[in-house]
Order: structure tokens, then sequence, then C-alpha cells
């Protein structure tokens, strides 16, 4: 690949990623704020600050669905974070950074969820959700090296 192919693709690859990480957040803002499909107790305050109480209680009392959509769910919900930002922000692509941003991002989520009273502060959310950006990391890492080892093997041979 040329380097103008090369830049070229680079840049419709962010754009790409810029308008699927806008349509991300909005669906996340849906899902955690707004869509009472999700199971959310609206005008009720409630909160647990002991880690791995909700995902015990779940684990112990719920059904396989309840399992999926709330512990499953939170992971998934903060993937598509740890796979976008360290593509559209260099400078976010380190491991500890991107544990931060996530976490970071999961606090405020649960305290504005607390706050309108639109969901409960969980801690196991925060927890969830940022392994979700963690994994959603991992999976940018594996990407990058696989796109640049290719490449690394095509310029070689070439």
């Amino acid at each position: 690949m040329s380097t103008i192919h090369s830049n070229e693709f680079r840049k419709m690859f962010r754009i790409i990623s810029f308008i699927l990480f806008i349509i991300y957040l909005i669906i996340l803002i849906n899902v955690l704020f707004l869509d009472a499909r999700y199971g959310r107790i609206t005008g009720l305050k409630g909160y647990n600050l002991e880690p791995f109480r909700t995902i015990k209680n779940y684990l112990k009392y719920s059904g396989t669905n309840a399992i999926m959509t709330n512990i499953f769910g939170n992971i998934l919900a903060f993937m598509p974070l740890g796979f976008f930002v360290p593509i559209l922000f260099r400078r976010t692509r380190f491991f500890i950074l991107m544990i931060l941003i996530s976490g970071f991002v999961s606090l405020a989520v649960e305290v504005l969820q607390y706050h309108y009273a639109v969901g409960s502060f969980d801690v196991d959310d925060i927890i969830l959700n940022t392994l979700g950006g963690f994994i959603g990391y991992l999976i940018f890492r594996i990407c990058y090296y696989i796109y640049y080892g290719i490449k690394y093997l095509k310029d070689k041979k070439n």
C-alpha cells in the first residue's frame, strides 16, 4: 500500500470511527438515561457502595436473562469506549489511562443516574463498565498489532 493510499485509508478510518463513536454515545445516553425498557426505576434514589454485592446477588438470585442484561450488559456497554477512544485520541493509547477514562466516565454516569433519579448508584456498575472499557481497549490493541504487523510484513516484502 503506497503512502498516499495508506494516509487516505487512515483518514477515512478515523472519520468512520468518529461517526460510529458518536452513534455509540447517542445509543449509550439513550440506554443509560432515557429508555425505560432497561429496567430503570425512575424517581427512586438508591445506592450500593459494597463492591461485588450486586454482582453476587444477580448470580445467586437472578435468572439467566437478568444476569445477561445486567452483568454482561454493563460490560458490553463500555467496550466501544475502550475501542474507539484510543483510535480517535492518540494520547489515550496507554493501558492505565484507558482504565482511568473508563472508570471516570462510568463514575460520571452513576453520579448522574443517582442525581437525576433515573437509576441507582452502584459501585458494581463502575467495576463492570471499567472492565468493559478494558476489554474494548484490549480488542483495540489486538487490532492495532495485527494491522501494523501486516503493514510491516507488506513493507518488508516490497
